[in-house]
């Protein structure tokens, strides 16, 4: 209660914003979906509008795509707009911002690179984002107040660190780098977990994967939190099971980047990444840039309706995704997006110049629970390995035979395919890949 009326007390003194950004949120959950649709379909056009009025790039972008202002009247000029995409991004990042970034309403957000193209956006300081992340975590359980345990490559040390816990409190937070974790780490993190018992838990998925496996080999215990909140790889449903068997815990999946961050999250139901479609506009696209029906994969295209300093329209994430067809049990308007099946770029390739993208990530949706872990690699020779991690259970066999074999056909026996079986599959950088490739790209 303390706790509470502690940050009650303080979002009235420096958090209306958020306050009434929360309240905005939770009655877009409560809407009709033709309304909520009709929102979104609004919120593009001023953006849109916004963009061309206020960015030289957006300005020189659209009008050499033959769109002049008055055409973005129309709200069914947005899907009509040309794409942006990283390497544009990356080259044009002074002329993309827009005329209302400072130093006051601006911040730089930096991705972590793992395209290999490292880039630099600015946020809109102006947005309050947390009570998008305040709204996502009331559909697990957790309140803003709540002390949380926390698994991702941004570590806060020294002063940056005390300005940063005096931010968020009345919320105290264990932090463990996941790009340093060892056992030695592992046990520090899980002590301090043991002494705070943070109800929460938000990590990036391999991270949180990984420090399960060395509590459980360590022989740690872990006081069980409400949730467990993984992000930045795909979530696999045996790497659920086995983060949810080790903290005691139901897994959730979210998804966001550093470009959009808080783009869509599950709901308790978990049946799909609700889009928070009232801010975030998300399209799934086929290689001819048309949408593809509900049910299909293609390339995610999101959009922030959000960012004045730095408008991200239409921009192509790198991943696959679909929109799933119906509505949830959970009664919510916003579209569901499916699994992210990984990232567009991450393909196999075969010698006669042909590539197979996303729907190898499938290959044990016949018996997800057969493995806790998968990836496909692929050397420079265009060779494969279809490493695995098997899930205890006599069917286990079987069913990694079958995804084998759906392999091998899937690259019509182009190129050699070998299984391994193993105990672990490392993550970079607590970040996990279905598929790595080594093969030259065709040209």
């Amino acid at each position: 209660m303390m706790r509470r009326a502690a940050f009650r007390l303080k979002t009235r003194l420096v958090g209306r914003d958020s306050e009434r950004a929360l309240r905005e949120f939770r009655a877009a959950d409560a809407a009709g979906p033709d309304e909520l649709e009709r929102l979104t379909t609004a919120r593009s056009a001023r953006a849109a509008q916004f963009a061309m009025q206020h960015s030289r790039f957006y300005r020189e972008f659209y009008s050499d795509a033959g769109f002049t202002l008055a055409d973005l009247d129309d709200p069914a000029a947005f899907t009509e707009l040309p794409l942006l995409d990283k390497a544009l991004v990356r080259d044009n990042f002074e002329t993309l911002r827009s005329d209302e970034a400072t130093a006051r309403t601006s911040a730089v957000s930096r991705t972590g690179g793992s395209t290999g193209l490292p880039l630099h956006v600015l946020r809109d300081l102006r947005f309050p984002a947390r009570a998008l992340e305040w709204r996502l975590f009331d559909w697990w359980g957790i309140e803003p107040w709540d002390d949380r345990g926390i698994v991702t490559r941004h570590m806060l040390t020294g002063r940056k660190r005390l300005l940063h816990d005096l931010q968020w409190l009345p919320s105290r937070r264990v932090q463990l780098d996941a790009f340093h974790i060892s056992d030695e780490t592992t046990r520090e993190f899980v002590d301090a977990w043991n002494r705070l018992r943070p109800p929460f838990l938000l990590g990036y998925g391999g991270a949180v994967l990984d420090v399960a496996r060395r509590s459980q080999r360590l022989g740690l215990t872990i006081a069980p939190p409400r949730a467990v909140a993984v992000t930045a790889a795909p979530l696999a449903p045996g790497v659920r099971a086995e983060i949810e068997a080790a903290f005691g815990a139901p897994c959730y999946d979210h998804y966001r980047s550093a470009e959009v961050p808080w783009i869509a999250g599950e709901c308790a139901e978990r049946t799909g990444l609700h889009v928070f479609s009232d801010v975030r506009r998300v399209e799934i696209l086929a290689p001819d840039l048309r949408a593809v029906p509900a049910g299909t994969e293609g390339d995610v295209v999101v959009s922030d309706l959000t960012n004045r300093v730095f408008p991200v329209l239409r921009y192509r994430l790198g991943d696959i995704s679909s929109i799933l067809p119906g509505t949830c049990r959970c009664g919510r308007p916003l579209p569901r997006l499916g699994v992210v099946a990984g990232r567009s770029s991450d393909a196999v390739r075969l010698p006669d110049g042909s590539t197979i993208a996303g729907a190898l990530g499938h290959i044990f949706d016949h018996a997800p629970l057969s493995v806790r872990q998968f990836e496909i690699v692929q050397a420079h020779d265009y060779s494969i390995v279809l490493r695995c991690v098997p899930a205890d259970g006599a069917s286990a066999s079987e069913s990694i035979s079958r995804a084998e074999a759906t392999l091998r056909r899937a690259t019509r026996d182009l190129v050699p395919v070998t299984l391994e079986l193993v105990d672990d599959i490392p993550a970079t950088g607590g970040k996990m890949r279905f598929i790595r490739s080594d093969a030259p790209v065709p040209r």
